[in-house]
Order: C-alpha cells, then sequence, then structure tokens
C-alpha cells in the first residue's frame, strides 16, 4: 500500500480500489468535497452509498436526475452526545455497508461509491480502536476491489492530532477538492481555512477570467468573510492580475482580499507601486 503523503487526488482522480480519507475542516469543506463525490458518481450512473446519521442531508444530490442511484443507510443508532456508540452499532453499520455493496455487485452495477463521516467512531471510550475495526471492514471491501471506491470523512476539530496520525495511516489516498481551473500553465483550488484559493504556477492576462470567476464563486459563498489568495506556488503574475485584485477588494462592500505567503520577488513589485495602501487590499501570513 502507497504511504499516506505519497497519493493524493483530487475528487475526479478517485478511482476503484481507494480507501481514501477526507480530514475536512469546517462543514463547508465538507459538503464542498463529498458532494462533488456524490454528485459525480451520480452523473456517471454509478452507485452511490451513503452512511448518514438521522436526519443527515446528503451533499451533492439536490437537483440531479438520477438520485435514484443513491442509497442511504441510515444509522439509527448513532446518536450526537460522546459515548453512545458501542462496537455493537460499529459492527452493524459496517454489516449493512457491505450488504448494499454485496446488493449492488449483483445488480452489475460497474462502478460503486462509498462514503460516510466515520467521526462518530472515535467518541466515546475505545473510540479509536472501534475507528480502526470499522476502517479495516472498509479496506478489505475496498482495497482487492474493481468496482468499490470509498471516502471516509473526519471532522478535524474531532479528533486529536495522534487520532488524525492513526486514522490516516489507515488510508492509501488523501482526497482533496477538484481544482476550480487547471491547464498547463495555471491551477487554482479552493481553500477552506481560511477561505480563498491557492494559486499554482503562472496568472497571465489570458487567465483573467478564470480567476475573476474562481473569485466570484468563492465570496458568493462566504460575502462578509475575508478571502485570501495562497501564492507560494504563483511563480508569475502580471500587473493586469494585480490591477484586478485591487479592484476586486476595493468593490467588495465587507470582508478584504489577503495575499498570503507571496513570494519575495512579487511582494517587492507590490510594495513598490503600493497596491496594499489601496482599500481591502492587504499582505497576509508568510
Amino acid at each position: 500500500m502507497e504511504t499516506l503523503w505519497s497519493v493524493r487526488r483530487s475528487v475526479r482522480d478517485l478511482r476503484p480500489g481507494d480507501h481514501a480519507w477526507l480530514a475536512y475542516v469546517n462543514q463547508e469543506e465538507r459538503r464542498h468535497v463529498a458532494g462533488a463525490f456524490v454528485r459525480d458518481g451520480l452523473l456517471a450512473r454509478e452507485k452511490v452509498v451513503y452512511l448518514a446519521a438521522p436526519g443527515e442531508l446528503i451533499p451533492g444530490v439536490v437537483g440531479l436526475p438520477s438520485a435514484d442511484l443513491l442509497t442511504v443507510v441510515t444509522m439509527e443508532h448513532l446518536r450526537t452526545e460522546a459515548g453512545a456508540c458501542g462496537d455493537a452499532d460499529a459492527a452493524a453499520a459496517m454489516r449493512a455497508l457491505a450488504a448494499e455493496i454485496v446488493a449492488a455487485e449483483r445488480l452489475g452495477c460497474r462502478a460503486i461509491r462509498v462514503t460516510a463521516d466515520m467521526t462518530w467512531a472515535v467518541r466515546g471510550p475505545g473510540g479509536l480502536d472501534r475507528l480502526m475495526a470499522c476502517e479495516r471492514h472498509i479496506e478489505r471491501a475496498v482495497g482487492p476491489s474493481t468496482t468499490v471506491t470509498a471516502v471516509c470523512q473526519f471532522d478535524q476539530a474531532g479528533l486529536t492530532a495522534d487520532e488524525l496520525a492513526s486514522v490516516g495511516a489507515t488510508h492509501s489516498v488523501l482526497v482533496t477538492p477538484d481544482p476550480e481551473f487547471e491547464d498547463s500553465v495555471l491551477r487554482i483550488v479552493r481553500t477552506f481555512a481560511p477561505r480563498g484559493l491557492a494559486l499554482s504556477g503562472e496568472l497571465d492576462a489570458s487567465r483573467h477570467m478564470v480567476l475573476s470567476q474562481a473569485l466570484a464563486m468563492v465570496m458568493a459563498a462566504g460575502p462578509a468573510h475575508e478571502v485570501h489568495l495562497d501564492l507560494k506556488n504563483l511563480t508569475f503574475i502580471d500587473l493586469g492580475a494585480l490591477n484586478m485584485l485591487a479592484e476586486v477588494a476595493a468593490a467588495r462592500a465587507s470582508g478584504g482580499l489577503i495575499l498570503d505567503r507571496m513570494p519575495a520577488q512579487l511582494r517587492t513589485v507590490v510594495d513598490t507601486v503600493g497596491w496594499t495602501t489601496l482599500p481591502g487590499l492587504r499582505i497576509g501570513e508568510d
């Protein structure tokens, strides 16, 4: 098995046999990534099995005509309070999941997607051991499969650093958001803590529009919040793009546009021209 940090795949690049994990920082990231996993599967006419807590809203389903391919396994035994899940409950959840996979395979489904928020399994005494048992069951179902792809979701706030490390070690793939835009020159990926975009490559005049569109999507998700641009891996940006960012920042009614981790050369240009004196635009973390 490949080690945790050697394999990172965006949702669109996941493939059968992947036992992936999503360590989300907030519900926005969870809905964005897990929703894409569910939506992509349904649009491709693949079977999707979602293990859900009672009343949980399934992301990525609204408005899709292929929602008949979605099976929601509601784990009635789950409770929100700590310590309510026992070993028997975890075993029942895994049996229900295995039964759904077998049923889908018997129906001839060419691909099966499985996902669930597994944070609940850590709650209470012996929670990590219970979670490891669940993950072993999932690995046995997914690892040798040519049809099943699984994404286990975990709330980073609900696990300690040691628990996250243990969870990560049981998965072969870390799933990341699909790029908002990607070609041979520029890559734009959504970030969630802080909310914004990470840019890699070169931002030239021909790609101003795609950046503008990606910024509009982020701002629509939280118009009153700051938006951060992580520029660590940006090797070139033209003056036109910097002007555009300054205009976007000045036009925002609330919240600012923060430029994080700027390369030294770009920082020199920004300071020299004085962009940071404009309203709404400022330098963030190095």
